[in-house]
């Protein structure tokens, strides 16, 4: 095995580990809640801490990778990353679990960037976008199998294992690194940090998370509610006009002017946002409202898993023959029909709710594979890597929206319940599905912005 591949096999174990602690929980929450003895939407944050950090933080501190050396801050953060997995699994509290969520983000907020930039630049030009390719599939293939993995863990052993099993994965990564990396030659450059754009992102993802999560109690028109959402558009208004005018903006607004990277963006976001919506809800759907263990949950969702790395992989290989139009709407076709499927399908029927998770997979992995690809197909180089970077927060801003939005919706629902019983609490939970029907219809006409003809 040469020096290049192990180091790329590292950059990938990184990004793995990352991207499977966006989803792993999803499945194990209500277990986590029997465990700690807190509410669902106060265990949403311990999902939400962990992808506000991430996605505020990740191209800020990467900044710091280019001053101090990527492989070394790679190193670092394995470990970091790998000390928040241990307090977190060790945890016996709520409090003891966000702060190891919280030291976990910051490690994942360079290891992602870093992952990528090292993963890209040290393979030739004319192999950049099959390692693209590789890297934007980990990152959708291990969000894609963590609702599985965490309920076969939490099954087997207990939720505690969901982070316990990154440990050998980051002891693997960083030996990797150590034996494939040369540490003494590596470039530093000089780079400013934006902290200015970092805060102000990083507060108008917290305000606004906050502020869906909090509107049943609350309601929608108290000032508190209204604060938080005003303030948050506000600090979006404010960070547009300071990347604007910023020597070393966070995000270089420059990629958006690109159709391709924004039609990109937005898919990115959207499909990651329909994809956590299911996850995070179905898996307590099964346990509390249909009565199944951790393990029957994991099985139900294992084909839309299994599809997501096929499809993605798939996806990577034929959008040069197909188009990257006709892919993109396949997949938010995909998507859609999976949501119709919710909402029309008896959900106590096991294999239907199989197949339609089925569906989501496919389409859902049609898009996260080659999204990256799209969003770098005309891009070259600092603007190559900064697309990468930029996208990947994109998934995480996806993310906080979708678990904050459809946790908020489902307990919503069943706080209004007049009578507790089975049916009720069923529609209670599919219902949150029927709105965004005709949301993703509109969203269709995204595929239109891409390109008939090859990405390349």
């Amino acid at each position: 095995m040469t020096k290049k591949i192990m180091l790329t096999i590292a950059m990938c174990l990184g990004i793995f580990i990352v991207m499977l602690d966006t989803t792993i929980m999803n499945i194990t929450l209500p277990a986590i809640q029997k465990g700690l003895g807190v509410k669902l939407d106060q265990l949403s944050w311990t999902i939400n801490v962990y992808t506000i950090i991430f996605a505020s933080c990740t191209i800020p501190l990467s900044k710091i990778a280019d001053i101090y050396g990527k492989g070394r801050l790679f190193v670092l953060c394995l470990l970091l990353f790998g000390i928040g997995s241990l307090l977190s699994g060790l945890a016996n509290g709520f409090s003891q679990l966000i702060l190891g969520r919280i030291i976990s983000s910051f490690g994942a907020a360079i290891l992602l960037p870093v992952g990528n930039s090292l993963g890209i630049s040290s393979w030739e030009v004319k192999d950049r976008f099959k390692i693209v390719a590789a890297l934007g599939l980990m990152q959708g293939g291990a969000a894609a199998i963590g609702p599985t993995l965490g309920g076969i863990l939490t099954d087997t052993f207990s939720w505690h294992w969901i982070f316990f099993i990154n440990l050998p994965i980051i002891i693997i990564a960083t030996c990797l690194m150590i034996l494939s990396y040369h540490f003494k030659s590596e470039e530093k450059t000089e780079s400013k940090i934006d902290f200015a754009g970092s805060f102000i992102s990083m507060l108008g993802l917290f305000l606004v998370t906050l502020g869906l999560i909090q509107i049943r109690d609350w309601g929608a028109g108290d000032w508190r509610t209204l604060g938080c959402l005003i303030t948050f558009l506000l600090s979006l208004f404010a960070f547009i006009i300071l990347e604007k005018h910023s020597k070393s903006p966070m995000i270089n607004l420059k990629l958006f002017k690109i159709r391709e990277f924004t039609a990109s963006a937005l898919v990115a976001l959207l499909a990651q946002f329909f994809y956590i919506g299911v996850i995070v809800i179905l898996p307590t759907f099964f346990t509390t409202i249909q009565g199944k263990t951790e393990l029957d949950a994991a099985l139900i969702l294992l084909p839309m898993s299994l599809v997501v790395f096929i499809c993605g992989g798939l996806g990577s290989l034929v959008i040069n023959q197909l188009g990257s139009r006709l892919l993109v709407f396949v997949g938010l076709t995909a998507i859609l029909l999976s949501y119709l499927l919710i909402v029309s399908i008896n959900p106590n029927k096991v294999m239907a709710m199989a197949l339609t998770t089925l569906i989501l997979g496919i389409g859902f992995g049609i898009i996260a594979g080659p999204v990256n690809v799209l969003a770098a197909s005309t891009l070259q180089g600092e603007l190559l890597t900064a697309s990468q970077s930029v996208i990947g927060v994109v998934r995480q801003i996806g993310s906080v929206l979708g678990v904050t939005v459809f946790i908020s919706m489902v307990s919503n629902n069943m706080a209004n319940l007049s009578q507790y019983n089975h049916s009720s609490m069923v529609e209670a939970y599919i219902s949150i599905y029927k709105i965004w029907i005709p949301c993703l219809l509109i969203f269709l006409v995204l595929s239109f912005l891409f390109p008939k003809k090859n990405v390349t």
